[in-house]
């Protein structure tokens, strides 16, 4: 049999929790139950009014049309377990010259979140892929559509890029979508991650001190793949800074809270909130996923939150292989967005976090090499004493904020009260000529 042909034959497909069928009069019951609650995710040729008679006809001649031609297939989403009716969804704009679709789906509102949608996205694309002979399903979701897009990444599409205007709304304004794409080499790599069995794997990115563009293509491609993306914030209710950024490349940011602004040490707080998030990386392997990535501000290896998870987490999974993504630092953006050079010839940088104090950072300014301070910004009246004291004052830099709105960059003789805790000084080091330092 054909690819073709395979396609146009009404065969149940069946996997994870789902099974997806054609659709027949038994569905009349829950599709009247859905015009009724006005659930607006049914193929876009269901009848548009509640009429017994062409209902009738929908299931028995209209959804299965287009399949016969070859043109689409329509399916309905079961529960493999009750039986319930889930949602439905298709494979359309089946282009045979080219062996390319698109895939849509629509699951129940009150069905959504469980799985469903994941289980019949793989499921379908996979026959269509592996059976039907298509070289490319494609997927497309609002770029506002959150839920739909990580349902679209949980089941291992990649995201190709952004059509602008491509999709127009009820109130009549075009809307941007993001475009998804999986062709067979795809699943082919799925497989043959699955038979190495390598062991789980945490992963921290960094993912910059606030600006998306500035998240390095790997960290990219390692957020959109991974399984679980845990972001720290200080409230469930709050939107972190690090999630701000996830989420310009993939919906699938979840929330941890960390003490993020506790001081003094290993408080209760800060530890009861690192065993929580290494319980839910814990639970996520347990569950079967593969690799859980934590994004934070900045690089993982300096100064993050992400040192105290992989710790934690590794005393209770040994087996977990934990790596590293770096990232831009606030100190590499301040610079940059500052006009000011780090280092030069044989200078060296000390990075003093002033979180406690302003302790150490007299004994950094008297080398005259270059100093960053992180985290001043409980002591900055007492930093700036120091600094006008040791004669480093005029050429010191203020950053906080960074490519985000309400950015600070300016001299740090100009501060004059309260700044921000993530706030950055960069003191160069002094330097009378060019390449004096070398």
């Amino acid at each position: 049999m054909s690819g073709e042909e395979t396609f146009r034959t009404e065969t149940p497909l069946v996997g994870g929790r789902v099974e997806l069928r054609a659709y027949g009069l038994d569905d009349a019951e829950a599709l009247i139950e859905i015009i009724r609650a006005g659930e607006g995710f049914l193929p876009p040729n269901f009848p548009k009014e509640l009429d017994a008679e062409l209902l009738a006809w929908w299931l028995t001649e209209g959804v299965h049309q287009p399949r016969r031609y070859g043109l689409a297939a329509h399916f309905a989403v079961i529960d493999r377990e009750s039986g319930a009716f889930c949602g439905t969804i298709g494979l359309f704009r089946v282009d045979w010259s080219q062996l390319t679709c698109e895939v849509g789906y629509g699951m129940r509102p009150g069905l959504r979140g469980r799985g469903y949608a994941t289980d019949a996205l793989r499921l379908v694309a996979e026959w269509a892929l592996r059976e039907c002979g298509l070289h490319r399903v494609e997927l497309r979701a609002a770029t506002s559509n959150i839920a739909s897009i990580r349902v679209a990444e949980k089941a291992g599409f990649l995201r190709e890029g952004r059509a602008r205007g491509a999709e127009r709304g009820p109130g009549g304004t075009n809307h941007d979508q993001f475009v998804f794409s999986m062709l067979e080499a795809d699943l082919d790599r799925r497989d043959a991650d699955r038979r190495e069995v390598a062991p789980p794997e945490l992963v921290g990115i960094g993912v910059g001190p606030g600006d998306p563009e500035l998240v390095t293509a790997k960290a990219v491609r390692i957020l959109r793949e991974a399984d679980v993306v845990l972001v720290p914030v200080m409230a469930l209710d709050e939107e972190g800074r690090a999630e701000s950024v996830v989420q310009a490349y993939t919906g699938k940011a979840e929330r941890v809270v960390f003490a993020l602004n506790d001081r003094g040490g290993v408080t209760e707080k800060r530890a009861a909130a690192w065993d929580g998030a290494a319980e839910r990386v814990v639970r996520a392997f347990e569950e079967g996923a593969r690799r859980v990535v934590f994004a934070t501000i900045g690089d993982p290896n300096v100064y993050s939150t992400f040192t105290y998870l992989a710790q934690t987490v590794r005393e209770r999974m040994p087996a977990v292989a934990v790596r590293t993504v770096p990232g831009i630092t606030a100190m590499q953006d301040l610079a940059a967005r500052s006009g000011t050079v780090l280092v030069e010839g044989s200078e060296s940088l000390e990075l003093v976090p002033l979180a406690k104090g302003t302790d150490g950072l007299d004994a950094a300014l008297e080398t005259g090499n270059t100093v960053v301070a992180y985290k001043f910004g409980s002591v900055a009246p007492a930093v700036v004493e120091a600094l006008k004291d040791a004669g480093r004052l005029e050429d010191a830099v203020y950053g906080a904020r960074l490519g985000l709105e309400g950015e600070e960059i300016r001299p740090a003789h100009e501060l004059t009260g309260p700044v921000p805790y993530l706030s950055t000084l960069i003191i160069p080091g002094r330097r009378t000529s060019r390449g004096g330092k070398l």
